[in-house]
């Protein structure tokens, strides 16, 4: 039986120093395969390219559906199918341009997808310098053209001072050599020596500077990028102008307009209908169509905030008033139906068997994510792929107490508290409250008169814990380290011993006796009975010790940590063991802080196993003494003494 025990924790550390690198797994792409689209998006694909080949010019579609329901999918398939009968669709990203100019950099990002597409490049004559007064500011000269006078003014006066020169040329010549008289045979010698003073260069040099002064003086101007609507119109005229006549309409989708900010929403808005009709109606031979897909709450909700008229209206007005703004911009709108709970089970099963981790194959993991993204594609995916994530990362550290394949449904739970309600998971934290089930009085403090969490959100959380109930997380410690300290892992099993000593199930399990058991007893309760009277903690005191300590620091709960403290003694008096002394000091200084459950620790115990081993006679007496105020009022209170 011995040699089997070895060999069993043998295997177990080969395991566990088995490379997680060699864990066979697989992300989860957001994007269909081949165009393999669920839900029915099919024929929401099918139904656009029917609008879009009948639709007129300047014909605007909404595409509504909430965020992650599949809207980018189905822009993107119907990308492709268009493609086969020579339909381009530009899918432009306003999120992605959300700080950016719009109409400069929807011209811009218009013409590179023409200029690179493999089949649209070859039918787009459009050059880089189109985009030249979008993006680059000139700076240049520039003069006056020459006047008729101009010209004529210098026609008469270059070739006078031309001979004015040469007159005086001859003059000093005449003087130099001494030349008393000129004559016709002397005008090749002196055009010679005027030549020899002065180089042809020179002349040439002289003949500009006598135009430039004429033409006037240089004038320095700036270029400035185009600003104005108008002129905008006119560039992305000219880029459509720049397709062959075979293509004879453009569809345009604006992507993720629901993700920006609300002003910023509007004004996309704003521009498409103000910016991009009326090119569309100047251009006869090319029909436009623009496809918005969008999250119609999230869009009325913008409007709201940005056109400034809740004052004015009140109850359900706002949304009457937003329904038919809407319904002014689009000319037809498509509604991407609600999701059926079968189909979201049978998706989220699917992708995490395409995760390949067998752990993943789990009823309860895939009952989780559904009831919390029940309408929600997008992120079941995301969730998934965060999960496989930290399960890796659980799986690199090989955390005692803690199986993956048992327990994978539980990091899910705690994954989405993190992901849903940081802000209330960071109370459990600071507050070292480790029972999900009991809420820490710091969230419904107030400050200045105010909530710092309204009752709104303790409600959702409140429903997200019954959501999610058949789903028990029994301490959030784990999850806030998801690692197990150095102390912990010398001592093996030190997790099952600490949770039964947190739960005091000492006393209960030390009561039962091996003769008493019988067929009724509790088979958890003679497990866990079997697991203690093996547990060796010979030579291992300086462990438990140092775990204890750990474990009480972060108590902040009287009722806990009396529980704790009772069934730790439990454990000390069954085991005829000693801990190290500065865990007593602890023990004393936490009840210290904290009397008021002194009485629920079993008083002999507290007595042998805690205040007979204090050293510290001081301290000794101090503990002496809080035991017995706190035992004497209860003790008054309890028989209503006055």
């Amino acid at each position: 039986m011995e040699l089997k025990e070895k060999f069993r924790k043998c295997l177990e550390r080969m395991r566990r120093t088995k490379n997680t690198s060699q864990i066979d797994f697989q992300y989860i792409s957001e994007k269909p395969k081949d165009g393999d689209l669920l839900f029915g998006h099919k024929e929401i694909v099918n139904t656009l390219d029917k609008v879009i080949e009948q639709s007129p010019e300047s014909f605007t579609i909404g595409l509504y559906g909430d965020w992650g329901s599949g809207k980018s999918s189905i822009a993107e398939t119907l990308q492709s199918d268009l493609l086969k009968k020579n339909i381009p669709l530009m899918i432009f990203d306003v999120w992605k341009h959300e700080g950016d100019a719009l109409r400069r950099t929807f011209i811009r990002e218009t013409h590179h997808f023409f200029k690179n597409h493999e089949k649209w490049k070859s039918k787009y004559n459009g050059k880089d310098d189109l985009l030249d007064e979008l993006t680059k500011t000139k700076k240049g000269v520039k003069r006056n053209s020459l006047k008729f006078t101009q010209l004529l003014k210098g026609a008469i006066l270059f070739p006078v001072s031309i001979f004015t020169i040469g007159f005086l040329v001859w003059v000093l010549t005449d003087i130099i050599l001494g030349l008393d008289y000129f004559q016709r045979d002397d005008i090749p010698g002196a055009i010679t020596t005027f030549l020899g003073l002065f180089s042809v260069s020179y002349l040439f040099k002289y003949a500009e500077k006598f135009i430039e002064n004429i033409k006037g003086d240089k004038e320095e101007y700036i270029q400035e990028k185009i600003q104005d609507p108008i002129e905008f119109e006119t560039k992305f005229k000219e880029l459509l102008k720049n397709l062959n006549n075979d293509i004879q309409k453009v569809v345009f989708v604006f992507d993720n307009l629901d993700r920006v900010s609300g002003e910023k929403a509007v004004q996309i808005m704003s521009t498409i209908k103000t910016f991009l009709d009326p090119i569309d109606k100047s251009i006869k031979e090319k029909n436009i169509v623009f496809l918005v897909p969008c999250d119609e709450s999230a869009i009325k909700r913008h409007l709201r905030k940005t056109l400034n008229y809740s004052k004015d209206f009140k109850g359900d007005d706002y949304h009457r008033y937003a329904s038919e703004y809407l319904r002014k911009f689009f000319n037809t709108i498509i509604w991407i139906p609600e999701l059926y709970i079968n189909e979201l089970e049978g998706f989220t099963v699917r992708k995490l068997e395409d995760t390949k981790i067998e752990d993943f194959k789990n009823d309860e993991l895939s009952a989780l994510i559904v009831l919390i993204f029940d309408k929600n594609p997008r992120q079941i995916i995301q969730f998934i792929n965060i999960l496989i994530s930290n399960y890796l990362l659980i799986k690199e550290r090989r955390i005692e107490g803690f199986s993956l394949k048992e327990d994978i449904a539980k990091l899910a739970k705690y994954l989405l508290l993190i992901q849903k309600f940081p802000d209330i998971m960071d109370v459990y934290k600071y507050t070292l409250s480790y029972d999900l089930e009991s809420l820490p009085p710091e969230l419904n403090e107030e400050k200045d008169g105010e909530r710092k969490f309204t009752h709104k959100r303790i409600s959702e959380f409140y429903n997200f814990l019954k959501l999610t109930e058949h789903v028990r997380i029994e301490s959030l410690d784990l999850f806030f380290k998801l690692r197990r300290s150095d102390f912990e892992n010398k001592l093996e099993n030190s997790v099952r011993l600490i949770k039964l000593i947190e739960t005091n199930r000492i006393s209960d399990i030390l009561k039962l006796k091996k003769t008493n058991i019988t067929e009724e007893t509790d088979k958890l309760l003679i497990n866990d009975f079997d697991f203690i009277e093996k547990f060796n903690l010979e030579n291992k005191q300086s462990e438990l010790s140092e775990i204890v300590i750990e474990k009480m620091r972060k108590m902040s709960n009287p009722i806990l940590l009396a529980k704790f403290i009772d069934g730790l003694l439990h454990l000390l008096k069954h085991k005829e063991i000693e801990l190290l002394p500065k865990t007593y000091r602890m023990i004393y200084n936490k009840l210290k802080q904290q009397e008021n459950n002194i009485s629920d620790i079993n008083p002999k115990l507290l007595i042998e196993e805690c205040y007979n081993k204090i050293a510290d006679k001081s301290e000794k007496e101090k503990l002496r003494r809080v035991i017995a105020k706190r035992h004497v009022e209860d003790f008054v209170n309890a028989h209503d003494i006055k």
